[in-house]
């Protein structure tokens, strides 16, 4: 069973594009409000189809408690002691994606109208105030860029989980998601995301500090447990007795007992993972120097600090792991 929902999609990206002076040659408002009223309609159908195939399946979905956020995250967002329900995970995050579209769309067209009067005042107000518009146009003009881009991407998430949504009602029902296996964010990108947030000069930045941990959080872990990386368990597989990875206090407690601190720069990750916790826990202010000072030199020391001794000195860490029960290997 498919959805119309790509269908609506050119009614977004084609304004992706769009050059200043095209502002006012064209009716955005309008046509972004056709693209939501037909949007609005699909979502409608969709809903029928899904409630219609539970009938014809006899399966149960209750759609009026997926009207309550609390509940969306209860079935989205499992833990280990809950019983994993693949339908209801899957219409939960469909759920999710709707709503999305919905306020996405509603921004897009706010946006729009922003947009426009920013440009007529830069080009038709006054002069000495110029500058300001100027600056107020390039940021509106970044955000409805940026709804636009989000709007597109939710739209295809949309499609695979009601595609998912409906191949688990009904087993028979052979519909192929858009993007068969989605990978993982690795460390590069989450570097690359706290530029574009200091960059953009706006609250964003105010989030960048707290992202650097996580980037050098993934590229530890994901270069200590690939087996891959590693010469000794190159053809085993590393289970989590605990079943969470280990946290990094303790791979860099394991690796100080081994006294290799000083080729991982374990101090320096305690200190910045410490210190970046407080930050993203207590709302702390991260001013921008903080920022950019372990974006370029700390957080990149670390990680090829990591690469390169990871090849020399990472087996050693696994069987230190290991033999305090953090992990095992089989």
């Amino acid at each position: 069973m498919k959805s119309r929902i790509l269908s609506i999609s050119s009614s977004y990206s084609k304004f992706e594009n769009i050059l200043p002076d095209e502002l006012i040659q064209t009716q955005l408002k309008e046509e972004l409000e056709l693209a939501r009223d037909e949007l609005k309609q699909i979502i409608k159908e969709d809903q029928e189809n899904i409630k219609n195939l539970c009938l014809q399946q006899n399966k149960t979905i209750l759609f009026d408690e997926f009207r309550k956020p609390d509940y969306i995250i209860k079935m989205a967002f499992y833990t280990e002691n809950d019983t994993y329900d693949h339908l209801l995970f899957n219409y939960a995050h469909w759920t999710m994606s709707l709503v999305t579209l919905e306020i996405l769309t509603y921004n897009a067209i706010n946006m729009s109208t922003e947009l426009k009067t920013y440009y007529t005042d830069y080009t038709n107000g006054d002069r000495t105030k110029q500058k300001t518009t100027f600056i107020n146009f390039v940021r509106a003009y970044q955000d409805f860029f940026g709804f636009l881009i989000n709007i597109r991407s939710t739209i295809e998430q949309y499609y695979d989980s009601y595609v998912r949504t409906c191949n688990e009602i009904d087993p028979n029902n052979k519909e192929q998601t858009i993007y068969a296996y989605k990978s993982d964010s690795d460390h590069s990108q989450l570097l690359a995301a706290v530029k574009e947030l200091l960059l953009h000069g706006n609250r964003g930045r105010l989030a960048g500090f707290a992202v650097l941990r996580s980037a050098i959080e993934i590229f530890i872990t994901r270069k200590l447990f690939d087996p891959k990386n590693s010469q000794k368990y190159q053809n085993n597989v590393i289970k989590f007795p605990a079943k969470d990875i280990p946290t990094i206090r303790s791979i860099c407690n394991r690796i100080d007992k081994l006294n290799l601190g000083s080729y991982f720069k374990t101090d320096s990750v305690m200190r910045l993972y410490d210190w970046q916790s407080i930050v993203a826990h207590r709302g702390l202010l991260s001013e921008e120097y903080l920022t950019w000072f372990v974006y370029y030199h700390i957080a990149n020391e670390i990680i090829t600090s990591f690469n390169n001794n990871s090849e020399q000195y990472g087996d050693q860490i696994l069987d230190e792991l290991q033999s305090v029960g953090l992990i095992k290997v089989v």
